[in-house]
């Protein structure tokens, strides 16, 4: 696979700005639809020039709660298209337990399922607990609570690594206009979501890796392997929009 250009606007690692807490969005301050339009049209220029999927606006010098998240699904991929989103002040809670999730297959009718009152993942039923500096993962992680998967950010240019994170969790967050929202996630979206919180929350992907094990579990872009993308590829995942 080919190295990737990021591009130079997006702040690094090194810089002390990646290591710093995010600032809340007062209400005021959604007034401001031209100021945030503007911020939104520069992180997603940003973002989708280099090729990625999350930007959180602390990679870009704006020290504020907000980053966008966009997942586009493929024939074969086991997950939906989540569209283009800015999570305005989110809080995720992780889902601290086993969870039994109804499949899509066992559904005869789906369409009439997807419109009934019952959720899809359901999860606001189970013991939650948050994402912290200190840890993303469930209090007793094992293989039906996590998820491990190839990350990348593009504050680390061209390096990948496997992180274990929550299979599952439920964001709460402000969208554009200032109103409550939230997504429950499952797989990889659920990933992806734990990893653009952890920007605002002065972490990078790296961080939730032993020490010990960092230097061997770093992986450059030109040297993934068949393997690795077929990895990628058959990683499975879902949510469900509650608010």
């Amino acid at each position: 696979m080919e190295a990737v250009n990021i591009s130079k606007n997006i702040i690094k690692i090194g810089n002390k700005l990646l290591r710093e807490k995010a600032v809340a969005w007062g209400k005021d301050e959604f007034k401001d639809t031209k100021g945030i339009e503007k911020i939104l049209d520069t992180l997603s220029t940003e973002m989708r020039s280099s090729s990625g999927t999350g930007i959180a606006a602390p990679q870009i010098g704006i020290n504020k709660q907000l980053f966008l998240f966009e997942l586009k699904s493929q024939q074969g991929m086991n997950f939906p298209n989540f569209p283009l989103t800015a999570f305005f002040n989110p809080k995720i809670q992780l889902i601290d337990q086993d969870v039994t999730k109804p499949s899509r297959r066992t559904i005869t009718n789906i369409n009439k399922f997807l419109h009934s009152s019952e959720k899809l993942l359901n999860l606001s039923q189970y013991k939650t607990k948050p994402q912290t500096e200190e840890s993303t993962l469930p209090t007793n992680p094992n293989s039906n609570n996590t998820i491990t998967m190839l990350e990348s950010c593009l504050s680390i240019p061209n390096i990948f690594a496997h992180v274990q994170r929550s299979r599952r969790c439920i964001i709460t967050f402000l969208d554009i206009t200032g109103r409550e929202r939230i997504i429950e996630a499952d797989g990889i979206i659920a990933a992806c979501l734990q990893h653009e919180y952890d920007h605002l929350i002065g972490k990078i992907f790296i961080d939730r890796i032993d020490k010990n094990e960092l230097i061997d579990k770093l992986i450059f872009t030109t040297e993934l392997s068949k393997d690795h993308l077929t990895e990628i590829y058959n990683l499975s995942g879902d949510f469900q929009i509650t608010k």
